[in-house]
């Protein structure tokens, strides 16, 4: 795909997380125990053959930074093309309705303009969970004519919903950033609708597994489905790998007496207690005589032994003292800020 290069716009936040996304964007938040939801469009594009993505960076990007890196584990680090670093504006605010700022290109029409001439700008959100192969979309994009193709998938009632991923020219990008050079307000995807229209918009509909992550319930949702193996299995196909930043950890120690059911459990924990339903990320330990069930739990977390927890989401570095209960919602979890000991 020499011909089409990748532009992920991480720079906007979601209202409802709390805590969650006081020190974080929401394309760095923690996914399936290993994962962070930047990886997904990342790991798309990468498959698809793309080869140059810009990645539009929020406010607060430590967290962000720390992950990409260079983008060496998704094969981006190189001398020709590879991942850039891109800043973002300050209109960039927490509204999950506001993904694609005119602002973010303007600021950025370097990056753009140094692509050559005839090459094609696949734009992607960076909170949808799913695992596609764009090379389809690109090539009838291409073939039909149109001046921009948006993507949908269907939900679980058959129904067509937009994946907030679309491909347009890069002539098409830099005419638009030419004609509104003071309008940094508008939003990208319907100033593309309101000048092109249906008729010259095509439309490119995925027939797979997408969730996109909107709101706390969705990102609970998502995170519990993986525990059904066919869902899992659609999300992270051999084929088509899911790319994160590696960190090498021993395997998880189960001591006598633990029990652990229907949960996702990856290297470097240690359980002594009762786990359910749960998905737990790298370095955590939960002592003998601890209970999680319903929970999501960051890195490095530790339960002390008695305490009972259910639906409740663990951030990183969170220490649970002894003989403790905490529950939450079936639908509105608890959220534990990170640092946190109770």
């Amino acid at each position: 795909m020499k011909n089409v290069f990748g532009i992920i716009f991480a720079n906007y936040n979601a209202a409802g997380f709390g805590e969650l996304l006081h020190r974080r964007t929401i394309a760095s938040l923690p996914f399936a125990g290993r994962y962070r939801l930047i990886d997904f469009p990342m790991s798309n594009m990468v498959n698809s053959g793309i080869g140059t993505v810009g990645v539009i960076m929020p406010a607060a990007y430590r967290s962000l930074i720390d992950h990409i890196g260079s983008g060496k584990e998704w094969n981006l680090s190189k001398k020709i093309g590879g991942m850039f670093i891109l800043p973002g504006t300050v209109f960039s605010g927490s509204s999950n309705t506001q993904k694609f700022m005119l602002s973010d290109l303007l600021v950025n029409h370097r990056y753009i303009e140094r692509r050559p001439e005839g090459t094609y700008a696949l734009i992607s959100s960076a909170n949808e969970v799913c695992n596609v192969d764009y090379s389809e979309m690109i090539d009838q994009h291409i073939a039909s004519g149109k001046s921009v193709t948006f993507a949908y998938f269907k939900d679980e009632n058959g129904s067509e919903k937009s994946l907030d991923c679309f491909i347009v020219s890069r002539d098409i990008l830099m005419g638009l950033i030419k004609s509104y050079p003071r309008s940094s307000h508008l939003d990208l995807v319907e100033l593309l609708k309101t000048t092109y229209g249906d008729k010259d918009a095509g439309k490119y509909v995925f027939d797979t597994y997408v969730r996109p992550i909107d709101t706390i319930e969705d990102y609970v949702k998502a995170n519990m489905e993986l525990l059904d193996p066919q869902i899992h299995k659609l999300l992270f196909r051999g084929e088509r790998a899911v790319f994160t930043k590696i960190q090498d950890e021993a395997p998880t120690i189960y001591n006598d007496g633990c029990e652990v059911k229907n949960s996702l459990v990856p290297a470097g924990c240690k359980i002594s207690g009762k786990v359910e339903n749960c998905i737990l990320a790298r370095s955590i330990e939960i002592e003998e005589g601890a209970s999680l069930k319903n929970c999501i739990v960051f890195q490095h977390c530790i339960v002390k032994r008695g305490t009972v927890i259910e639906n409740a989401i663990l951030d990183k570095y969170v220490t649970i003292s002894s003989s403790v209960r905490l529950c939450g919602g079936t639908e509105r979890p608890l959220i534990i800020g990170k640092n946190l000991t109770l």
